[in-house]
Order: structure tokens, then sequence, then C-alpha cells
């Protein structure tokens, strides 16, 4: 069961677990992301709340969508990151190789958050967000240079 009750230090908790995730897939694309309270999104100054956790990338800024559990944050800070990713570079992302250099396929995430934030390869899941580097490494598989 979960708890509902959202103290500061879980909601610190949370944004540290989601922005350990996120990192870990896009440490090669050369895009950063932190998280803050803006107290703004919410449309209550005063508070604090997992709601008034926001995402900034450069310009972009959304919210992360916390009171959701730390999965529906993973996803939706990973959709919106793999949008910027594929918008500054102007190609899909995240595009597996085989170690030939031969065309795998692109991962996506899911159009509704999931249970478990997780990308998929052709409709199937493939791994958990945070785990993209590893995954690929164990599968045999490479991410496309940008």
């Amino acid at each position: 069961m979960l708890v509902e009750t959202w103290t500061e230090d879980r909601i610190a908790s949370a944004t540290q677990f989601v922005a350990e995730r996120i990192s870990a897939d896009f440490v090669e694309t050369g895009l950063t992301i932190e998280f803050r309270i803006d107290p703004q999104w919410s449309g209550v100054d005063v508070s604090r709340g997992p709601e008034s956790v926001v995402a900034v990338r450069g310009g972009h800024e959304f919210p992360l969508h916390l009171e959701g559990g730390t999965e529906q944050a993973c996803w939706y800070a990973a959709y919106q990151m793999q949008d910027d990713v594929m918008g500054e570079h102007g190609r899909p992302w995240p595009e597996l190789v085989d170690n030939s250099g031969g065309y795998v396929g692109v991962l996506s995430l899911p159009g509704e958050p999931p249970q478990i934030a997780a990308w998929e390869l052709a409709g199937q899941p493939f791994c958990a967000v945070g785990h993209l580097q590893r995954a690929c490494a164990a599968a045999g598989l490479k991410i496309k240079s940008l």
C-alpha cells in the first residue's frame, strides 16, 4: 500500500529517484535536466507538494506529475526528454543497432503511463526507464551515436 502523505523528505527522495533514472538513460545525449519546486505550476502559491515539482531542460519546463507516483513521473520525464533529444538532433532516438551496426529499431515510450515506466521496442517491453544503457549492453545492442 502506498503512503498518501507527501512530506518534504518524501518529495526530495522521489525527485532524486526520478532524476537518477532519467540521467542514467540520457547520459550520452548531451542533454541535462534538473528538478525544482515551483508552486506556481500547481496554481497555489503556498503549495510545496508533489504537484509543484518541475523539470527544467534548457528553456523547456514541464511539471513532473510526481503526485501520480514515481513510475508515472519517470515515464513522463523520459517522454519529454526523448522528444527534446529528437528535436535537438533532428532524428529518432534511441536508435538501436547490433554489434555490426545493423538497424534493430527505435525505442519508444507508451502513449499512456504504464505501471512501470519502460522503453518499448516494436511495441514490446525492452527495459525499465533508468536501465537503458545496461539493458542494451546485456542484449548485445548499442545506441546509435547522435
